[in-house]
């Protein structure tokens, strides 16, 4: 009988640690996730902890997550399997190129998956890891997303760096093409607005230029702008936002798009700033956390042009931002709602936008406010 009790006894107190420990390690999990991953679409914080055979398994971005986990681990004197993987994987290449005219990010290795995005020719990716055909990249915002393979060129980092020595060039107009010879005939491919391709030398206003996988092709020079570094391209110019915003007027709708065949509200708004050499968070949600708030009440003459209006819902103090444009000056803004066009904030203009000025939240001035 008494061996019975201490049985029931151990088992007892062992379940109790076991849950006690889960408990402690979901915790943890929990912490780590909301200081070093709070919005996965830019950080990564994927855990889980095993009970059965004690084993923490996952993957993460940040060397520093994994670190102070096991610290806190070691603190509560918790004894577990170590299975979580730092990205970028080591055994693939971690640079990449975009070598399309515009390439698909979407939301998981899969053509059926949600389109959450898009990337440039000549975008720099930061590869994280492969699944078949498809690799896990981050966009030089910080997007995390996944591109198949034809989409990228997969590089060591000197064949990167070789890549993007020298002048470079990039598309300012909203359509375009490269030719495979000077006569421009024979098409290379189709172009899109911040299409970068690198300078092989220059002939009659004609640019001789080369892809990430190094094909060559021939560009009217007319239609880009030369740079070496990106930083040449910063330019708080605001004639320059604006013609390139009214360039695109009618270009449709496209949820994830950021290309001039189509964008998004915020795909739209950060193609603008990216063609002044500024980039700026992915998603609306995102974009209204930088910069300066300039107005919260409808008072349109606090805001410049280039400030970026917020639209969206506030629910109990929690707030839910689904919408943005940018202010061009005489009550109006542009957006790519439907189609990019140009609204009004005044309800006697013909062009008022009632819909989203019911569900306007506030502007913040990107311009002058990033360094």
């Amino acid at each position: 009988m008494r061996t019975i009790h201490f049985l029931s006894l151990f088992f007892f107190i062992f379940f109790s640690c076991k849950e006690t420990n889960n408990d402690l390690v979901q915790a943890h999990i929990n912490s780590i996730k909301s200081k070093y991953a709070p919005d996965s679409r830019i950080a990564l914080w994927k855990v889980d902890f095993n009970v059965t055979n004690n084993t923490i398994k996952g993957e993460t971005d940040s060397k520093e997550a994994k670190l102070e986990f096991f610290k806190l681990i070691e603190s509560d004197n918790i004894d577990i399997n170590d299975s979580i993987t730092v990205l970028p994987n080591s055994s693939i290449p971690n640079f990449g190129i975009v070598n399309n005219s515009v390439s698909n990010l979407r939301k998981s290795p899969s053509h059926s998956s949600e389109l959450v995005s898009q990337a440039i020719l000549g975008t720099k990716l930061q590869v994280l890891k492969k699944n078949g055909e498809w690799y896990m990249v981050k966009t030089p915002e910080g997007y995390i997303s996944w591109i198949d393979h034809g989409g990228l060129i997969n590089l060591e980092e000197k064949g990167f760096k070789n890549y993007f020595e020298g002048e470079k060039v990039i598309f300012n107009e909203v359509f375009g093409f490269a030719f495979k010879n000077k006569n421009m005939k024979k098409i290379v491919s189709d172009l899109v607005m911040g299409s970068v391709l690198k300078l092989i030398n220059e002939e009659s206003n004609q640019f001789k230029v080369m892809y990430p996988d190094g094909r060559i092709g021939w560009v009217d020079g007319s239609k880009f702008i030369k740079y070496s570094s990106f930083d040449e391209l910063k330019n708080d110019d605001l004639d320059v936002l604006i013609s390139n915003a009214e360039k695109l007027v009618g270009i449709p709708y496209l949820w994830g798009g950021t290309s001039s065949n189509g964008f998004d509200c915020s795909g739209f708004t950060k193609t603008l700033y990216y063609m002044n050499g500024l980039i700026i968070p992915r998603d609306a949600s995102q974009q209204i956390k930088i910069g300066q708030i300039v107005d919260s009440v409808s008072n349109w003459k606090n805001l410049k042009i280039g400030d970026l209006l917020f639209f969206g819902y506030k629910n109990e103090e929690k707030l839910k931002i689904d919408h943005v444009g940018m202010w061009l000056g005489n009550n109006k803004f542009i957006q790519s709602s439907k189609n990019v066009r140009i609204s009004s904030v005044s309800p006697s203009d013909k062009d008022y936008d009632s819909y989203h000025m019911e569900k306007y939240i506030m502007t913040r001035r990107i311009i002058n406010s990033l360094e």
